[in-house]
């Protein structure tokens, strides 16, 4: 384990490069996303002007997914995702999404308290109303993925953070590693590249590990630029392994010349 002067001094050089608000205004990506080997669909997501509420800066983002004809006639996977946040921490305020085709369900959740959650959940088979009181401050997964671009992310860097996806609560150990390389399909060559490698674990809302569940594994690439832009994620999931590649990403059509990087309650580092 390194010693914790040599780590700070890690941090700060790292902090020193360039700030990151974790989500820009007007930003906007595009994606691919696989099943196994099979080509699955697109993605896409944007990020929405900041609106002030009550004495806080709040930004909605907006993603959807939609299988390619091809796997629509093996299982067919609409997703519509609508995220609310706070500037300032980058802490959920309401997540909305809805899921058709291999799954129905529509879940709700409204984060009265960085760790109190309402969600209200709907499927064929379930419907359920329910409150959690959190271990740990969470984050949805799309705001705990803006959080890492806020982060420096120095090489070797450990991290644990909560995320709550829907009804299900996850606890994320990840590791960083610097100096690597990612080509996309759209580019001749490679770029340097941030790896995140993590595993994570169901556990309970009393913080205890969720009894007949494994790890599962995913890898982030985040281009190690000013735009932190996700390149590719690969991830364990209820369908399989599945990755998202990157295929576009718009930068906001005007920088902020003193961005700041907001606190980040929740995530500890070492």
């Amino acid at each position: 384990m390194r010693a914790a002067s040599v780590s700070l001094m890690m941090l700060l050089s790292a902090s020193a490069v360039a700030a990151h608000p974790g989500a820009r205004p007007g930003e906007a990506f595009t994606f691919k996303f696989s099943l196994g080997p099979v080509d699955g669909g697109r993605a896409r997501m944007s990020i929405g002007r900041p609106v002030a509420r009550r004495g806080r800066s709040l930004i909605a983002v907006h993603g959807q997914a939609e299988t390619t004809a091809f796997v629509k006639l093996l299982a067919r996977m609409d997703d519509d995702y609508k995220l609310v946040f706070d500037a300032g921490n980058l802490l959920p305020v309401t997540v909305a999404e809805t899921e058709r085709g291999v799954r129905e369900r529509r879940i709700n959740v409204s984060h009265v308290d960085p760790r109190i959650a309402d969600v209200d959940f709907w499927s064929p088979e379930k419907q359920h109303k329910g409150r959690h009181l959190l271990p740990r401050i969470a984050r949805d997964p799309l705001s705990g993925f803006f959080a890492l671009r806020a982060l420096p992310l120095a090489d070797a860097q450990k991290l644990d953070l909560d995320i709550l996806d829907g009804n299900a609560l996850w606890r994320v150990a990840l590791t960083v590693h610097r100096g690597d390389k990612m080509r996309l399909e759209r580019d001749a060559t490679a770029q340097a590249a941030i790896r995140i490698d993590g595993v994570a674990h169901r556990i309970e809302d009393s913080g205890r590990p969720r009894a007949g569940m494994g790890p599962r594994h995913l890898t982030i690439w985040l281009s190690d630029d000013a735009d932190r832009v996700l390149l590719r994620l690969e991830a364990e999931t209820d369908l399989g392994k599945c990755a998202l590649d990157l295929t576009s990403y718009t930068p906001p059509a005007v920088r902020v010349a003193d961005e700041r990087t907001p606190e980040l309650p929740g995530i500890e580092t070492r």
